[in-house]
């Protein structure tokens, strides 16, 4: 009798055990299956060339698909291995061992037609909607003017990334950051909210007025799809345009950036 009841008492103690394990069995065959799914697409649909009526997520898909990445969701770590896998130089010494290497070649600026002129001011929104000007945030200082695709996809916050860790050196050459893209100013304090915020003005761009001042978004016509490109631009000390990047991929050679500043202040060769 007693031996029935214990075999009984078992009995019913493993029934919620058994429950729980087939619940959360269920939940890892889930996860396997979404994950199973995701790279089934991936694998169906390799990178390419970056089509430019192809839309953002999928720009910024198939760029990190040329690195062998894959998106976890989590724009701040996929934007840090975008770096880790992309960005060539990262830079660890002090500013005048940098600047000091003699075999470095920085990389040439791109023709563009704003070389050589004064950079358009404009007045955007930053992340408090407060308006920011060019002409102020680069009074009589030089100024890194970086246009992004927007904080919804990895690789265009990768540079952000790179330029918020190398921040130091800038300010070591007296120079500002600015960057601007067409999200909201609520869409950009909710992103820093969720993945952190950076340590320079994120402005807000949202009719693309400025992007296209810049040379660096084409709306629709008959002919051509909207598109926009990720620019670079380096503004001296008196306001002009002294280099610049413009292209499908983030400029990450921060490196570059230092020595064409302090090449424009007279402090290198």
């Amino acid at each position: 009798m007693a031996s029935d009841v214990q075999e009984s008492s078992a009995a019913n103690s493993t029934k919620p055990r058994d429950m729980s394990t087939r619940i959360f069995l269920g939940f890892l065959g889930f996860i396997a299956a979404m994950y199973a799914v995701v790279l089934v697409y991936h694998t169906t649909n390799p990178p390419e060339a970056v089509a430019e009526n192809s839309g953002l997520l999928e720009q910024c898909r198939q760029i990190c698909m040329q690195y062998g990445l894959v998106s976890t969701g989590h724009i701040r770590n996929d934007a840090e291995a975008y770096l880790q896998a992309a960005q060539k130089r990262r830079l660890t010494e002090g500013l005048s061992v940098v600047l000091a290497e003699s075999t470095f070649v920085p990389e040439a600026s791109q023709s563009h037609p704003l070389l050589g002129q004064a950079a358009p001011n404009f007045g955007l929104p930053d992340v408090n909607g407060v308006s920011q000007e060019l002409s102020h945030l680069g009074k009589d200082r030089p100024i890194v003017v970086v246009f992004y695709l927007g904080y919804g996809c990895s690789h265009c916050v990768a540079q952000l990334l790179a330029l918020d860790k190398d921040q130091h050196y800038f300010r070591e050459l007296d120079a500002d950051i600015v960057a601007i893209s067409s999200d909201t100013s609520d869409h950009t304090a909710e992103k820093y909210k969720e993945y952190g915020e950076f340590h320079f003005p994120v402005l807000s761009d949202i009719d693309y007025a400025v992007s296209t001042q810049w040379g660096v978004y084409q709306p629709e016509t008959d002919d051509k799809p909207e598109f926009m490109k990720h620019g670079t631009f380096v503004v001296d000390r008196s306001g002009k345009v002294i280099w610049a990047a413009v292209g499908n991929e983030p400029f990450l050679d921060n490196k570059t950036l230092l020595h064409v500043l302090a090449k424009s202040q007279g402090l290198l060769p």
